[in-house]
């Protein structure tokens, strides 16, 4: 059912991990096999309307049209450096701004988001951008070597 609604064979593994964690978390008591088929169903089409209405809202590709960053970052000559020096920044700032900066630039998420899964403001956040911003800035002008 999770691959016929999320036409994604990677996309419909994590709906069905997704659910059986939440079995396992689960306090309820189910009174027989057919309770346990029923909740099962009803949750996992509500976890496929989950992730369908976050995927519209999120630019996304298929997992087969993603590049692959395995060996090195990605080649754009925007955000790259020749020497690579932006990743080596990014990856010297703490764990806090670091996951901020590569969520919001990286993944898209809004401060918001970002504070919701950090369990923290969206003030908080914005200043983990601000700050990350202006050491990488400094950084990367030779003022400052984090």
């Amino acid at each position: 059912m999770a691959l016929s609604h999320a036409k994604s064979v990677p996309d419909a593994e994590d709906i069905m991990q997704d659910v059986f964690v939440m079995l396992l978390k689960s306090t309820l008591v189910f009174e027989d096999d057919e309770h346990l088929k029923a909740w099962l169903i009803s949750t996992t089409l509500n976890r496929c309307r989950e992730m369908h209405r976050t995927t519209q809202r999120r630019k996304t590709l298929p997992v087969a049209e993603l590049p692959d960053t395995r060996t090195s970052p990605p080649a754009d000559e925007k955000i790259i450096t020749k020497d690579g020096a932006i990743w080596n920044v990014l990856g010297s700032l703490p764990p806090n701004m670091r996951s901020a900066m590569h969520l919001h630039y990286v993944e898209g998420y809004s401060a918001e988001e970002i504070a919701t899964m950090a369990q923290c403001r969206p003030s908080t956040v914005r200043s983990w951008l601000f700050r990350a911003r202006k050491k990488m800035k400094s950084a990367l002008e030779g003022k400052d070597a984090l």
